[in-house]
């Protein structure tokens, strides 16, 4: 089993209709795994039936007990990224902004804060239209960990490549050179390299 990940240094280049060029060549024998979950949308070509939802939850959330709260705002104080807000009499907690550091929690006098758990997106588990299964997923706006995400897809299709006896995985990895683009990279055999046709585009560093 050969696993074949296509990335490129930026968004728009081509990776993807690469990668689904290579899914619609492969057909039956192959995995296909999008791990550009921060903007995925090779959904698009190849058409999935998305079979099977499942979500995913990363990172936790403050949340404030307004019953118990007596609105000291010492939390407010202390959360340096602005992230606890006084609306209508009560703090509250804007989630795009709340990184889950729990520093908030720990410094509430009354133990009104408390961290859950937080939904960070959905993996998807599905048929193309080529035939081939397709493990793809979604993550949430502000969302963060996209590279756990990354790799939980990657996980789930080396799993059903091992149990269908597949010849190949092929991954649509994430653009640029950050954390998803390590997850997308871990144990292939082989890298796919999109680039423009341009000075810009074949420079060397």
């Amino acid at each position: 089993m050969y696993e074949i990940v296509v990335l490129s240094g930026k968004g728009g280049t081509g990776k993807t209709s690469i990668a689904a060029s290579l899914a619609v060549l492969a057909q039956k024998d192959a995995i296909i795994a999008d791990c550009d979950v921060d903007a995925s949308n090779m959904y698009l070509l190849l058409k999935p039936d998305f079979g099977k939802t499942i979500d995913f939850y990363s990172g936790e959330l403050a949340v404030i007990n307004q019953n118990l709260c007596i609105r000291c705002s010492k939390c407010a104080e202390i959360c340096r990224f602005n992230a606890i807000i006084f609306i209508n009499n009560q703090y509250q907690i804007n989630a795009l902004d709340c990184e889950g550091c729990c520093y908030c929690a720990k410094i509430c006098p009354v133990n009104a804060i408390t961290m859950h758990e937080q939904k960070s997106g959905y993996m998807y588990i599905s048929k193309t239209k080529v035939g081939s299964k397709m493990v793809h997923a979604k993550l949430n706006i502000g969302a963060e960990n996209s590279g756990k995400l990354v790799a939980k897809v990657k996980n789930e299709a080396k799993s059903l490549a091992v149990e269908e006896n597949k010849s190949f995985i092929i991954v649509d990895g994430s653009p640029g050179i950050g954390c998803p683009v390590i997850s997308s990279l871990a144990g292939a055999n082989y890298v796919v390299l999109v680039t423009e046709p341009t000075m810009s585009g074949f420079a060397r560093p």
